[in-house]
């Protein structure tokens, strides 16, 4: 039998390991509740930075279309000068192409197959303007065709060709436009034999264009990317590396 004795003892250890207890449990509960607190700002914080970044991305792709629309008046205010009516008209048609697709919603990232689409409007205004005196090449590997690239950045390097080198360079003016897969990375480049001025490009600001594609581009993606500028004998070319994202 149980003695009275016994029991009594029972009563007394529960007495004091119930009170340990709740103050396990407490100190248990506070730790949660602290750790779920954690989890709420550590949530709401990653919500706040990818607000900021849209908000950063959405500025910097507003940044650069007023550009291309200069260039693109600027060349069919030339054609009208020469009183080139056949070529202004039909550069007007390309440039209607051009503004649907500057107006068009579009999403952070966009197909490259758009993106060419795109500039070859932009390319026809240039090559009725320039003649024969402008030679276009493109070399684009079909298995890259469909990768995923911040909208305007083909465009943006199209752009600076001209601007910074074609515009003003006398005698024969070359563009080549080459894409292609390697691996998981899609590389892009352009290059032209005008006779850039990197460091005058640098020193003045003119690289704003090449800038904004940089920071886009780390925005958007997670992975190793590249955007750059170089000088090769007669040649400049520009250089884009990002992750391969396939598009539908």
């Amino acid at each position: 039998m149980i003695s009275a004795a016994s029991i009594f003892s029972v009563i007394i250890f529960l007495c004091l390991l119930l009170p340990i207890i709740a103050l396990v449990m407490l100190s248990i509960l506070k730790l949660l509740e602290k750790e779920f607190d954690y989890l709420q700002m550590e949530n709401k914080q990653i919500q706040l930075e990818t607000q900021l970044h849209q908000m950063e991305y959405l500025q910097l792709s507003q940044q650069i279309r007023p550009h291309f629309l200069f260039n693109s008046l600027n060349a069919m205010m030339s054609l009208a000068r020469l009183n080139r009516n056949e070529d202004l008209i039909h550069s007007m048609e390309k440039f209607s192409l051009f503004l649907r697709y500057q107006n068009k919603d579009k999403t952070s990232l966009v197909l490259f197959e758009s993106e060419l689409e795109h500039t070859k409007n932009y390319l026809a205004i240039q090559q009725l303007r320039f003649g024969q005196k402008l030679e276009i090449a493109f070399s684009i590997d079909e298995n890259a065709l469909h990768a995923l690239l911040p909208p305007y950045t083909l465009q943006t390097f199209v752009e600076n060709a001209f601007k910074h080198g074609l515009e003003n360079k006398r005698g024969e003016k070359r563009l080549i436009i080459d894409l292609r897969r390697d691996g998981n990375w899609v590389i892009l480049k352009v290059t032209d034999n005008g006779e850039n001025d990197l460091e005058r490009i640098s020193t003045h600001g003119d690289g704003t264009g090449m800038e904004n594609i940089r920071k886009r581009m780390e925005l958007l993606f997670d992975l190793y990317t590249e955007v750059s500028m170089k000088r090769k004998q007669d040649w400049t070319e520009v250089k884009a590396v990002w992750p391969y994202t396939p598009g539908e």
